[in-house]
């Protein structure tokens, strides 16, 4: 049977896996639509990178790999593009993470625009490395989408903050691994 808290860690990967459908969709259909002279802002980028920011370590790369290959069903990159490129991402926000202890929502948006610039980057210099028929660099597109993704990012982080909140918190999932900890060692000492 399913523990309470289970059970909201796994609603919470099924809420957030839906609003990462419902962005990309908006970014690849609706936005062409609505907006057709600028590029789209990289609203998935936005979603990885709070994910990245607020969701405990040890199972994100693994949802990020899954959120990767849903990616690929909305746009045309591989598979192999999709998960190096996230992997790289992962990487960058990591090395922030760990050095940048603000939670300003201006931060967070420069964060994400140079997660833009670093991913574009990452991703063409994968792509000529990797594929026969390469990335164009478009670097007019490259710098206005990291400008657009800049402004859109402060209202994805408020709605992706208020279902984290929402959900389970960071505090309470973590707390299940170091209880697991606690009882084993207590059950080690015992031995």
């Amino acid at each position: 049977m399913m523990s309470s808290k289970n059970f909201k860690i796994f609603l919470k990967y099924f809420l957030f896996t839906l609003l990462f459908f419902t962005f990309c969709a908006f970014q690849t259909s609706f936005w062409n639509v609505l907006i057709d002279f600028a590029p789209a802002p990289q609203i998935w980028l936005i979603f990885l990178v709070f994910i990245f920011l607020k969701w405990p370590g040890s199972t994100t790369i693994f949802y990020a790999y899954f959120l990767g290959y849903i990616l690929t069903l909305f746009s045309l990159m591989p598979l192999k593009m999709s998960w190096l490129s996230l992997l790289g991402l992962y990487g960058f926000v990591w090395i922030f993470k760990n050095r940048i202890h603000s939670a300003s929502l201006f931060l967070f948006s420069v964060l994400c625009a140079a997660a833009s610039v670093f991913y574009s980057t990452f991703y063409i210099l994968l792509s000529y490395s990797l594929e026969k028929k390469m990335t164009p660099f478009l670097l007019i597109d490259r710098i206005l989408e990291a400008g657009i993704t800049f402004l859109v990012s402060s209202i994805i982080y408020l709605i992706l903050d208020f279902f984290n909140r929402r959900l389970i918190t960071a505090e309470t999932w973590t707390s299940k691994n170091t209880d697991i900890h606690a009882n084993l060692n207590s059950h080690l000492g015992e031995l």
